[in-house]
This record gives structure tokens, sequence and C-alpha cells, in this order.
């Protein structure tokens, strides 16, 4: 992890990611695939709150990227075992209780809504144009999975020259065993890997 983390707030941007209840909470669409218990490890919901509470107090933009279809999930291209799996349980369909953000990551007054159809925040989003027109480079990102959608986002958004900041505690996926591959390994040279904490820390929250 990295240590003496240096954020300028007025550069930073906060994503919070997947935290749906389809995806992270019991009696979602992928509840059997551990991800309810890994999240409750991590103690995700709560810590991403806490850190969305201290970004919008600093003046952080908070943006939120949920995974949304409509009936059917129309358009979505069946190329990959996880978008099979979408259409296959009815998950993240508009207006659900599913697509709908765990209890207490509701957007705020203030906050953006990003939605998207792949595993990246970035793929076929206005994701970018958001960030370019609040004029932030610096992109702490939370959500689940980690191993999937985090990863993604982190990748492309370090291509596209953002500087990427994990905060691994704001994070879940299925299990640990996932969670250290992506944390310990696939993320150490794309994103600066760090604690909810020391994100706070750093902003001086």
């Amino acid at each position: 992890m990295s240590d003496a983390l240096t954020l300028d707030p007025d550069r930073c941007a906060l994503i919070i990611q997947d935290l749906q209840n389809d995806v992270i909470i019991e009696g979602g669409a992928f509840a059997e695939s551990g991800s309810p218990a890994h999240a409750k490890e991590q103690n995700v919901v709560a810590n991403v709150a806490d850190l969305a509470a201290a970004c919008r107090a600093k003046g952080i933009p908070v943006l939120h990227v949920w995974y949304i279809v409509e009936p059917g999930a129309p358009g979505l291209k069946l190329n990959a075992p996880l978008f099979n799996g979408v259409v296959e349980t009815g998950a993240l369909v508009r207006g659900t209780w599913g697509a709908a953000p765990a209890d207490g990551l509701e957007a705020q007054e203030g906050d953006y809504i990003i939605e998207k159809m792949r595993m990246s925040a970035w793929q076929g989003t206005r994701l970018e144009n958001m960030l370019e027109g609040l004029g932030r480079d610096t992109i702490i990102i939370t959500g689940a999975w980690t191993n999937m959608s985090i990863e993604h986002t982190s990748r492309t958004g370090a291509d596209k020259g953002y500087s990427m900041v994990v905060p691994e505690d704001g994070t879940s996926t299925m299990n640990a065993d996932w969670q250290n591959a992506s944390i310990n390994y696939a993320l150490q040279n794309v994103a600066s890997v760090t604690t909810c904490a020391a994100v706070k820390a750093a902003i001086g929250a």
C-alpha cells in the first residue's frame, strides 16, 4: 500500500461504483457469489458512506456509477460470463430494488449519476466528459467488484492519464482471495492503493 498519500481536494473526484442491491446485498441477484458476505467483511457500505460525506464536506464531487439495464437487457452484448449472468438472473433492471444503491449510499443533492452497461465506468458513458468539465484528474474509486469493475475502471483511468486512488476498505468482491489478488497484485501498478482513513487524512477531512 502507498505510504504518505498526498491529495489536492480541488483535483479529486470520488466514484462509488456498482454498490447496488443486486451486487452486494443479501437477496440480490448475485448473492450466491458470496459478495454480500464479503461486503460485510469489508464494511464497505459504511466505509464508503463515511468517505463520501468527508468528500462532500471538502467540495469533492461524488459520482455514482450504476450498472443499469432495461427489462430483458436489450442491447447488452452477451460476450462474457458476467454479462450473461446479468440476463440470466434478471439483475440490475431500471426501477427495481436490485438496481437501487445499497441503503446509505443513495445519491445526495449535488452528486452526479453515471449509468453503464459494461464493467468499466468509462465504456460508453459520460464519465470522462463530466470529469473534464469538473476539472478533476485524481479519481478516488470505491465499489464492487474489486477484481472486475474496479480494476477495469482503474486501468483505463490510468491509461487516460488520470491518477487513480483505490482505498481497499472501500471496495469488495466475492471473497478474500479475489480481493487479495486485486489489491495486492493487479492494482499495484495502476493505482495508489490505500485506505479510506488515509484518503480522509490526505484531503484534510
